[in-house]
């Protein structure tokens, strides 16, 4: 076995098994860093000869992963964000069961969110929907965005959402990176870190490719076709409408594109973490769990004094901002900073294959996938809340170049705008 030898592709190895019809055995996952003469001789002995070493090469990389790592060497960044670092700490001594039950023992109460079959309104706490049958992005895996959206870019980030008070260099780091690419690097940190290992933080450091809008551009027929299947009945949402409104006010010429642009996808390796946060534009959210799991923890706006929310402006951030977080270190609070977070009550839910969580607005919001994961989720406005909705404007022309001019007028726009929706209740 050649320990410096790239890895072999899965097509590789089973043209060679192909030539061995007598194998019945399994291929080990180790076979890849095998060489060619050492896989012939497995196949020919049914399986009963490997080679003396299999373990894989302690420093398997892919190209993004060493992209991420000369980054990080250039900008002399030596640890990594400050909820990772956190969490990695937190896992080491909890057993495998936290996985499936997670619970958060800084807080003075902990419990589940509700669960429900369907809904009748817009809940105004979050709820965790059971998995519908059929239902239309089952099949919108890691693989699938690999193979079909694999040469589209978009960004992945550390710390997500960005947000204009961070001052760690760690949370600012932002790569243009292709979906392909973002594919493979979740899968190798799966390979060689799935623990999450604290002294391992900087070798596989985690990014998430967030706030990814596919049906904005090589997903759009998709989008034109399915859009009314892609979310959990029974919700009031007005979304669509005011899109055609947003449009109109912008001068867009399509107003379904305009509605593409709220549906979006997070991929995510294991360990990656989405920042305590409150949604902007005062979106309600729901978020469809496609493949791995992710863990939510929330908390009402009321809790928000035991937070210690901490405010922003908007950003020309591609992949998203907030205006609202939390300086909190949830799994591990500091009594000295921030005493009231131990008064504070959460409530926590691990999203499963094909369950959705609706979370309403103003909620606050920290995630962490526990897999390789693939999350669908879409931002929505119902009649209560629709007067926020011309806020997105900030986020929705990040997309375009604009001049300077444009984003100087573009607060009186957004009151314009606001103004007008009022006058026609």
């Amino acid at each position: 076995m050649n320990l410096l030898a790239l890895p072999l592709e899965r097509e590789q190895i089973y043209s060679i098994k192909r030539r061995f019809p007598g194998f019945s055995g399994k291929v080990p996952e180790e076979a890849r860093f095998w060489s060619e003469q050492d896989l012939e001789a497995f196949f020919d002995s049914n399986g009963q000869k490997q080679p003396r070493e299999s373990a894989r090469p302690v420093a398997e990389t892919c190209p993004l992963l060493s992209r991420i790592r000369l980054e990080l060497a250039k900008q002399r960044i030596d640890e990594p964000t400050i909820e990772y670092a956190a969490f990695s700490r937190y896992v080491q001594g909890l057993r495998e069961d936290w996985y499936r039950n997670p619970r958060l023992m800084s807080v003075a109460e902990c419990t589940e969110v509700t669960r429900l079959r369907s809904l009748q309104s817009m809940p105004t706490e979050p709820v965790l929907l059971e998995k519908p049958r059929d239902w239309y992005a089952r099949f919108w895996n890691l693989d699938y965005f690999k193979r079909d959206c694999g040469h589209d870019y978009w960004f992945c980030r550390p710390q997500f959402p960005a947000f204009d008070g961070d001052e760690a260099a760690i949370d600012k780091v932002a790569l243009h990176v292709s979906i392909g690419e973002y594919v493979e690097f979740a899968r190798t940190l799966q390979r060689m870190d799935r623990k999450c290992d604290q002294e391992k933080g900087l070798a596989f450091p985690r990014l998430t490719l967030d706030g990814y809008a596919p049906f904005f551009g090589v997903m759009r027929k998709f989008f034109d076709e399915c859009w009314t299947k892609l979310g959990p009945e029974g919700l009031p949402d007005v979304t669509p409408r005011l899109a055609q409104v947003f449009a109109h006010a912008f001068s867009l010429q399509d107003p379904m594109e305009t509605l593409s642009r709220f549906y979006k996808v997070t991929l995510a390796a294991t360990g990656s973490i989405t920042r305590l946060h409150v949604e902007v534009a005062g979106a309600h959210t729901w978020f469809n769990q496609i493949e791995g799991r992710r863990a939510f923890f929330l908390f009402p706006p009321s809790e928000s004094r035991k937070l210690y929310e901490e405010t922003g402006g908007p950003m020309q951030e591609t992949s998203g901002f907030a205006t609202s977080i939390s300086g909190v270190d949830i799994l591990a609070p500091s009594a000295k900073r921030h005493p009231l977070f131990a008064e504070a009550k959460c409530q926590v839910a691990v999203l499963y294959l094909g369950q959705t969580l609706v979370i309403p607005s103003g909620w606050w919001w920290y995630s962490v996938s526990l897999d390789p994961s693939v999350t669908l989720w879409h931002q929505f406005w119902t009649e209560e809340n629709k007067l926020r909705f011309p806020e997105v404007a900030w986020e929705y022309f990040n997309y375009q170049k604009m001049t300077p001019e444009f984003w100087t007028a573009l607060p009186q726009k957004i009151e314009a705008l606001r103004e007008s929706m009022a006058e026609a209740e």
